[in-house]
């Protein structure tokens, strides 16, 4: 029995990862089209021939294309993970390097789903944080890349807090869930305001309010100031530390994508909170 028992959980384990692998592919085509079309509705056209104009339809179809050339890519190439490995990391049409990004976000998707199959097991507790991680992954590397926190995906996340909590698949009350989102929202707003006092420019980004509201919905209200404060150090850290290989002076109009911070900080309170409740219950 003991011996079937560990079949079935190595058996799930596999599963976890073998769908994290997939649904990273599929995250890597959000990450890419996504800023796209939305840049494209905003100046009221299409920039590019192959997407239409509507977000999600646009994530299916039409199908993956190789991001340097543009061909498309056949199925056996598709595969997540090893096909990036088998190709050496370069396009098979233009011999063109493929960046990193493409596996590594197939391997924290993964991972991310076998962390919460262990902790959740096969619930619908962990389909809600199997896509709160998803939508973070997908935040954390488009902020990276274009500056830009997308409302389709911080506000989706943040209605899915509040859709838990009503459910009760989470563990805040939907009055917490909301306090939490407007104390998310107004703090890094009001900070803002104070700052465009100061200096008559912004220092946050509009998406960083959004973003702030959906991780305190999740995370609850007493979450917000240890993110804002976590995610600060860490971003004058890499701030200082760019600086210095670059040799380059602080300047305060430079630009850096705040969000990417905000989600290391929620994922680490996030993590160390759900480890110190697993030790606890046991």
């Amino acid at each position: 029995m003991a011996s079937i028992q560990l079949f079935l959980h190595d058996f799930g384990l596999w599963i976890a990862i073998v769908i994290g692998l997939v649904v990273g592919s599929f995250l890597n085509v959000v990450i890419y089209r996504l800023p796209k079309i939305v840049s494209a509705q905003s100046i009221g056209e299409n920039s590019d021939s192959n997407l239409t104009l509507t977000p999600w339809g646009t994530l299916l179809s039409p199908g993956s294309t190789a991001p340097c050339c543009q061909k498309p890519i056949a199925w056996f190439d598709n595969i997540p993970l090893f096909s990036w490995l088998i190709l050496r990391g370069k396009c098979r049409d233009c011999g063109q390097a493929i960046a990193p990004r493409y596996v590594l976000v197939e391997l924290l998707t993964a991972l991310s789903f076998v962390w919460v199959y262990f902790y959740f097991g096969l619930s619908w507790e962990a389909l809600f944080y199997a896509i709160f991680l998803s939508v973070l992954i997908c935040l954390f590397f488009i902020d990276l890349e274009t500056y830009y926190l997308p409302d389709y995906l911080t506000l989706s996340l943040l209605w899915l807090a509040l859709l838990g909590s009503a459910s009760g698949l989470l563990n805040f009350a939907p009055s917490d869930a909301i306090l939490g989102a407007s104390f998310g929202y107004f703090v890094p707003w009001a900070t803002n305001f104070i700052y465009w006092l100061w200096r008559r420019r912004d220092g946050f980004g509009g998406g960083d309010f959004k973003l702030m509201a959906a991780l305190g919905a999740w995370l609850g209200m007493s979450a917000v100031l240890p993110i804002l404060a976590i995610a600060s150090v860490l971003a004058l850290l890499s701030m200082g530390l760019w600086l210095l290989i670059k040799k380059e002076r602080f300047d305060l109009n430079r630009m850096l994508p705040f969000g990417p911070f905000l989600i290391l900080a929620a994922t680490t309170l996030f993590f160390d909170s759900q480890v110190f409740n697993f030790l606890i219950e046991r």
